[in-house]
């Protein structure tokens, strides 16, 4: 599925433009501080505080943070954060004493230059010793699991069945994102009374850029219920930076009205996701969807959180798998073409005639060679007019380098007209000047793509043109995409420069 280029770019500067770490607000199932350094008093705090603490805000600001902790919690604190040199969150349990009543609460703090992040959710979660050794279980279980698995499909539809089954979560999807950053769900696990979006498409302004960059800062999006009321922080701008207080990496951060909107129209109440990075890149994600308000233990998200970097580490070994195979195979091939190309009477009839030629090595469906004032050809191919004239093209735009597309129609406009033929070409310079190349093509591959919901209307901008509304339609909707051939892979285009270079030092060795 992954392997058809989308034309149009869905990816929205606009949404990628709205500063989400710069909310000044937060979901209501914590409460958060802002901490001084070093003496730690609180500055800035969460208007709900007192729905935890039985304390007002104004109370509490000023003061410091250690007459609230015991004395060994806030010395683990300190030394804590003494020993951490890095902006990386600190995983804690805190009991805070307010007015005789101990609160305990599950707790991150996030240094910062400035200052620091304090995040609390209370602790409700009884029997945490027998629940760690259940999701290890759990864990374990699933990790032997993935060990069995036959490729990145296998273990999606793995993940996807046994979070969902874990976790009770409604429905599970595993998104992979194409590289104009649609999502494109390659796994999923659901109740039948939800709908289906398997090999569903959606745009990439479902998940524009800002939201894509704060999946590096926070392992996890979690939104208990659509249906809160956002809390603000009081003061308004902190006290210490003289700006709105940046939540990029806090797991609190409200959410943007929109995506509220856009779970609505999804008919989820609750949605959890959680990034899969590959090689520091965001490869997809696992999205979790809930039709009733659900919000998973501290314990459970840190599973999930552990679970997403075992599976991140296990597609990319089977892709490295696969590609070293891949690799392998075209090696092989190309030392076979490289011995024939010695052994034949001239170059094309080494590259195209014999038992291996350059259309198994490419995975072409026509080729041709023009060389020395001549033009041989094997397969289908456009005729020789129309290919001096894509090499005078060549010329002229891509002059020494090796040129690839999967859509030559887009930008070569005059191959329309043999589109079946040569929606893909490769190129091989031998020498532009003389409009010496190896060429190889690949045919239109008319592919239907099924997107949730119209790409086209995933935004829509009310007449002041700054507020917007997501579209409140998920039903497939079909493209057909055109002018495109099979994507070429990284391998296929390695293998092609490494042949270009083995011909190239041929040709110098018979010349001079």
């Amino acid at each position: 599925m992954v392997n058809v280029t989308i034309d149009q770019n869905y990816d929205s500067e606009f949404c990628g433009s709205i500063p989400l770490h710069l909310v000044n607000l937060i979901q209501p199932h914590g409460m958060l501080l802002v901490l001084d350094k070093p003496e730690l008093r609180i500055r800035q705090a969460s208007a709900n505080v007192e729905s935890f603490l039985s304390i007002s805000v104004d109370d509490l600001l000023g003061q410091p943070l250690s007459s609230y902790l015991p004395a060994s919690q806030y010395e683990d604190l300190q030394a804590k954060m003494a020993q951490q040199d890095s902006p990386d969150k600190i995983p804690l349990s805190l009991v805070i004493k307010v007015a005789e009543k101990d609160v305990a609460f599950t707790a991150l703090l996030h240094p910062r230059e400035e200052h620091v992040l304090l995040e609390l959710e209370e602790n409700t979660t009884p029997g945490t010793q027998e629940s760690f050794i259940s999701l290890y279980q759990h864990i374990k279980y699933i990790t032997t699991l993935l060990k069995q698995t036959a490729n990145t499909q296998e273990i999606a539809q793995l993940v996807a069945a046994e979070i969902k089954k874990f976790t009770g979560f409604d429905r599970v999807l595993v998104y992979q994102f194409d590289p104009q950053w649609n999502g494109i769900v390659i796994a999923q696990a659901k109740e039948k009374d939800m709908d289906d979006y398997m090999d569903l498409r959606f745009p990439a302004s479902d998940v524009p850029k800002q939201a894509r960059d704060l999946y590096f800062t926070n392992p996890y999006r979690l939104i208990p219920t659509r249906d809160y009321t956002p809390v603000r922080l009081i003061p308004v701008v902190n006290p210490l930076t003289q700006r709105f207080t940046d939540l990029g990496d806090s797991n609190l951060r409200s959410v943007a009205p929109v995506h509220l909107e856009y779970l609505a129209n999804m008919n989820i109440v609750a949605s959890m996701s959680l990034p899969l990075i590959i090689n520091d890149n965001l490869w997809g994600l696992i999205s979790c969807h809930h039709k009733t308000a659900k919000n998973p233990s501290y314990e459970l998200r840190s599973a999930l959180e552990l679970l997403s970097g075992i599976v991140s580490a296990q597609i990319a070994a089977k892709e490295r798998e696969q590609a070293i195979l891949l690799q392998a195979r075209l090696r092989g091939l190309h030392g076979r073409l490289l011995e024939q190309l010695y052994t034949s009477p001239g170059l094309a009839e080494g590259l195209l005639d014999g038992a291996t030629n350059l259309q198994e090595l490419l995975n072409l469906t026509g080729a041709a060679v023009l060389f020395e004032g001549s033009s041989q050809t094997s397969g289908n191919t456009p005729g020789k007019q129309e290919m001096k004239e894509l090499v005078s093209w060549l010329r002229r735009n891509h002059k020494d380098k090796v040129y690839v597309t999967d859509q030559l129609p887009k930008h070569y406009p005059q191959s329309k007209g043999y589109k079946d033929v040569a929606s893909g070409l490769i190129a091989l310079p031998l020498n532009a000047e003389q409009g010496e190349y190896i060429l190889g093509f690949r045919p239109e591959v008319l592919q239907t793509v099924n997107w949730g919901g119209n790409p086209n209307q995933a935004i829509q901008l009310e007449p002041d043109g700054k507020s917007y509304h997501p579209r409140n339609s998920f039903a497939t909707y079909q493209e057909t995409v055109k002018h495109t051939s099979l994507a070429w892979s990284e391998e296929e285009v390695e293998a092609g420069e490494t042949l270009r270079n083995a011909v190239l030092e041929k040709i110098l060795k018979e010349r001079y």
